[in-house]
């Protein structure tokens, strides 16, 4: 029963081959692991990123798979431009191998820092940045990495 468990839920996530496209990449350094995730779109066209306007802020949601997960969390106030760094920045890392693995790694006390060196979300919908923070182990908030990383993605179809 154990084992009929996880393997159904695998089962129920499955998507058919060829459904999912790649369509950016982030890679980071942690901690001397290098890590690469995927940004995916599916066939219908919905992607692992998420944009949302809520009055005078926008936020984007990145996600990726591949070394585990990474979710990135920006948020601006005003229009978003690749010439003011975020007001608001957060970073979730879940690397499934290496010596690092098993954890959730995430950024909390000191801000993450960002350069962008573009982001459109108008005509080329692309965002482009580096990265880097201090994440510390969600279930041992005293274990604290560097992480340093870039962005490079599409952003999903426009509205």
């Amino acid at each position: 029963m154990k084992v009929l468990i996880p393997l159904l839920l695998a089962l129920s996530f499955a998507t058919p081959a060829g459904a999912l496209e790649a369509i950016g990449e982030i890679r980071a350094n942690l901690d001397g692991e290098e890590l690469n995730w995927k940004v995916l779109r599916q066939d219908d066209g919905s992607a692992m990123v998420q944009i949302t306007d809520i009055g005078p802020l926008t936020m984007i949601e990145l996600h990726a798979l591949g070394d585990g997960s990474i979710s990135i969390g920006l948020i601006f106030h005003g229009k978003p431009s690749g010439d003011t760094p975020p007001a608001g920045l957060t970073i979730e890392i879940r690397p499934d191998r290496g010596a690092l693995a098993g954890a959730v790694w995430e950024s909390e006390d000191e801000s993450p820092q960002m350069s962008i060196d573009l982001l459109d979300l108008e005509d080329e919908r692309r965002i482009q940045a580096n990265f880097s923070a201090t994440l510390c182990r969600r279930d041992a908030p005293d274990d604290c990495r560097d992480v340093e990383g870039r962005i490079d993605t599409s952003l999903g179809a426009g509205p």
